[in-house]
């Protein structure tokens, strides 16, 4: 069949437009809400289309806390579980008010919330397996998508629910699984494809799929974003699709508008920028969607869901750079951890890097910035604010770095990163980033370039983070507006 079906697509000369919609927590939050995302969907709904779903807001939390319970307190749990089933009950009966598909989304919701009980107990009894958590957090987003999808069935749409699971195949990294895209096609093209032929809107749950041995998993942070990129990137050979991200902002902007109040819209970007900007500091996206996409050259727009269907929003793809422009947009970490790693022994000992990263590595502690003199004396790094002491601690520890002659010294300071494809072709422009701090007093600790010349990144004092912003900004972006 899926060969079949693979041919009869492949021999069409145009593939037709495919719409995913990406809807996290707050688009669900209400009457008000539903009834939005009902006109988004219906404004759409004459090309193939499929809708990917969050969580309620706040329940993935809760069911982590669940979790918490259910190890040390089954009374406990058991009594955060049913005001976790009274709460979805209440939105299947405000939500849903033709009364076959209330009844099927009530009926839905017991039969979940009877195999959480299950869940619960068996963690009481036997602990916590490494894909447990991953199973009990899933039902946030099997709730909320199959009480959306009879919704719109009793809202007369032609709508039909798809677990993630049936979907997508996954690394069996639990908390942070990876897609093995060639059985993920294959399961795409024998499930989804056919509703889709038919006419039919693919309500599909995101966060969670299945590894090889049917346990499921979770695509951690920004996960259900990750599941509409990998949906729309299993079906780029037989459709055209786009992605479409309902976000409670505008898009992507040329700085925080919280620090930079000359801050605009940025209406067109490239991958590439767009995932530099996800990496260092805007959670808008996560980079690894931005990968799924790019992957495939799919379009992306990043769209207000609380604004009117014309608002300007962000539109990324491989966008080409306009004459004159060089900077893009300023994001920022507002607090890090910046570590450096000293000492003459430094200059003799081979493979002080790679003991350096092993450790991280082994500690799951991500880099996000290093810097080292040609001299050999330092590393400087930055992680985290959250990982830092960890960070810190493990070198102190460690066998080869806790000797006395290496000093480990550790400070917090916030992280810039200046991004833009234009920078690659205008000379002098960190002449021009570091003239401009200079100029508002601003003393810079740290930089990093890489040789595609993105992204110019910069350490600075927590104090000096705002001057800083509003310097570059000022210089390279308001200036051009």
């Amino acid at each position: 069949m899926y060969y079949e079906l693979k041919l009869v697509m492949e021999s069409e000369q145009h593939r037709q437009k495919l719409i995913v919609h990406k809807f996290g927590g707050s688009c669900l939050a209400d009457k008000e809400a539903f009834a939005k995302t009902l006109s988004i969907m219906k404004k759409f709904q004459d090309k193939p289309t499929i809708a990917v779903l969050s969580a309620f807001k706040g329940v993935t939390d809760q069911l982590l806390k669940l979790i918490e319970l259910a190890i040390e307190d089954i009374g406990a749990a058991e009594a955060f579980c049913a005001k976790l089933e009274a709460f979805h009950v209440d939105m299947a009966k405000q939500m849903i008010s033709n009364e076959e598909a209330s009844r099927d989304a009530l009926d839905f919701v017991n039969a979940r919330f009877n195999k959480l009980y299950t869940a619960i107990r068996d963690i009481f009894k036997g602990g916590m397996p490494p894909h447990m958590q991953d199973y009990v957090v899933s039902f946030g987003e099997r709730l909320s998508t199959y009480l959306f999808a009879c919704f719109l069935k009793g809202e007369g749409m032609n709508a039909e629910f798809f677990s993630g699971d049936s979907l997508i195949t996954t690394t069996a990294d639990f908390g942070n699984a990876m897609p093995i895209m060639d059985k993920t096609r294959v399961k795409v093209m024998l499930e989804l494809v056919p509703a889709l032929q038919e006419g039919k809107l693919a309500i599909v749950t995101g966060y969670y799929a299945e590894c090889d041995d049917h346990l499921v998993t979770t695509l951690g942070r920004g996960g259900s974003d990750f599941t509409a990129t990998i949906l729309a990137n299993a079906l780029v050979e037989y459709y055209d699709p786009e992605v479409l991200f309902w976000k409670d902002v505008d898009g992507l902007l040329t700085a925080n508008p919280k620090v930079e109040p000359a801050a605009t819209l940025i209406q067109e970007i490239s991958y590439d920028e767009a995932k530099e900007l996800a990496y260092f500091g805007s959670k808008v996206l996560h980079p690894i969607c931005l990968r799924m996409a790019m992957e495939r050259d799919i379009p992306v727009q990043i769209r207000n869901f609380n604004k009117d269907l014309d608002a300007r929003f962000t539109a990324i793809s491989k966008y080409k750079k306009k004459t004159g422009e060089i900077v893009k947009s300023i994001s920022s970490v507002d607090t890090c951890t910046m570590i450096t790693l000293q000492g003459a022994a430094m200059v003799s000992l081979p493979g002080i890097a790679a003991r350096l990263f092993a450790i991280m590595a082994r500690e799951k502690i991500n880099i996000i910035f290093i810097s080292q003199a040609s001299s050999e004396n330092n590393i400087t790094f930055v992680v985290n604010a959250q990982e830092g002491m960890a960070a810190v601690k493990s070198l102190k520890e460690s066998k080869f770095f806790g000797k006395q002659w290496f000093d480990i010294l550790h400070e917090d300071m916030s992280l810039i990163a200046v991004v833009g494809h234009g920078m690659a072709y205008h000379t002098g422009v960190s002449g021009k980033i570091f003239t401009a701090l200079g100029d508002a007093g601003v003393n810079v600790r740290a930089i990093a370039q890489g040789s595609s010349e993105l992204n110019i990144s910069i350490l600075v004092e927590p104090k000096d983070l705002k001057q800083a912003i509003h310097a570059i900004h000022e210089k390279f972006i308001t200036k051009l507006i």
